[in-house]
């Protein structure tokens, strides 16, 4: 029972810790979400070069997109004409680090680790871009191949209308719109999208500050050359996303383990997942694959001796107390506890609880409906797109 106490009062402790940072995090993810469109992404990364690497990891840093989302968003920018590298850069960076996981390693790991944690994802996500356009042998795509920008059709033609529809501008939407959206982002999906691991890395983080030993790491056990090793393996065959990272990191940090094997953990884990492997593999080639590894194991390592050289034997502020530190930000707390209930209690629905299935309008099954969906006049027995003889 006392261990099942510690666990809860870690547990608790964490999100009062976390909360506040978490919340302002998903508030500025969301307004990225919102204001910032892929069609802007594709018009400054489309063309091949150093300038769209560097571009593509700057941009990819902010961007609210886990391991997994950011697949389908670095497809479309290399669908789009952007180089290899480019596209793998914005696969590095992305993963590995972005506001809500910035402003978590704030709290937990304080100000150092979160300026070097942004900088480490920005260099390697260069690197890697960099040396796979580098060995890449194929002929860069010209920008005359890139796709012209467009309308997108929402549809091939509308069961009341003779012309497809087109999407409408971003630019065409209004801004407290966009601010609805924003906020809708930022505390109901992207929430749904990261509790699971989230949770894990609460838990995780609540077991190792309450049932593992505080000397466990003390001495050499935690640096070194041997303990970076440990931490890049562990983060290679971990799937871990950039946020639910942060707390596991932070209670080893807790324990004894340097900042530098905890930053090549944060760095090698959200960033080498194997549905991003699979991708580079499949679109960019097996050549890009393993520079892609290399270079992230590699800045990672690099960065590690850095930090730890910069470092020497100080301490980072908020590393030792921050599962202790609940008093006066328990609000936040069981804020960040009720968003991310609902976003469990959504993603539950959403698995497991069939939504009903709407019937098309133009379909030759009869539409239950008191009118028709293109006049006004009863039509209950059959298509409103269909006459009678």
């Amino acid at each position: 029972m006392e261990f099942l106490v510690r666990f809860i009062e870690a547990f608790a402790g964490i999100f009062a810790e976390a909360g506040r940072w978490l919340l302002i995090g998903f508030g500025v993810a969301g307004l990225l979400h919102a204001f910032v469109s892929k069609e802007r992404l594709t018009k400054h990364l489309g063309k091949p070069g150093v300038g769209s690497v560097v571009k593509a990891s700057l941009i990819g840093v902010p961007l609210p997109l886990c391991s997994c989302s950011v697949i389908p968003a670095a497809a479309s920018l290399r669908q789009g004409g952007a180089s290899k590298g480019a596209s793998a850069a914005f696969a590095v960076s992305t993963p590995e680090i972005d506001v809500p996981a910035a402003s978590l390693t704030w709290a937990l790991l304080g100000p150092v680790m979160a300026v070097a944690r942004i900088i480490a994802s920005g260099i390697s996500a260069i690197v890697a871009g960099v040396l796979i356009d580098a060995t890449d042998k194929d002929a860069p795509k010209s920008e005359a191949s890139a796709p012209e920008s467009r309308d997108v059709p929402l549809a091939v033609k509308s069961c009341c209308h003779d012309e497809p529809k087109s999407a409408p501008k971003a630019e065409s939407v209004p801004i407290g719109k966009r601010l609805v959206q924003a906020v809708k982002y930022a505390y109901v999906t992207l929430p749904a999208d990261l509790v699971f691991w989230l949770v894990i890395g609460f838990a995780v983080s609540a077991a190792v500050s309450a049932f593992v030993p505080e000397t466990w790491l003390t001495g050499g056990a935690g640096s070194g050359v041997i303990a970076m090793l440990a931490a890049m393996a562990f983060g290679l065959v971990v799937y871990v996303c950039a946020t639910g990272s942060t707390p596991m990191a932070a209670a080893l940090v807790a324990k004894g383990l340097g900042p530098g094997p905890a930053l090549v953990f944060l760095l090698t884990g959200p960033a080498t997942n194997p549905a991003t492997m699979a991708w580079i593999l499949k679109d960019l080639g097996a050549r890009a694959l393993a520079v892609y590894l290399a270079s992230i194991a590699g800045v990672a390592l690099a960065a590690g001796f850095a930090l730890d050289w910069m470092l020497a034997e100080s301490v980072l502020p908020g590393m030792t107390e921050h599962v202790h530190a609940a008093s006066g930000s328990a609000l936040w707390g069981a804020v960040l506890m009720g968003v991310m209930t609902y976003a469990a209690i959504r993603k539950i629905q959403a698995r497991f609880i069939r939504q009903p299935k709407a019937k098309s309008c133009c379909s030759s099954e009869a539409v239950a409906l008191t009118s028709s969906c293109c006049s006004g006049a009863p039509e209950p027995k059959q298509s409103c797109c269909h006459s009678s003889n």
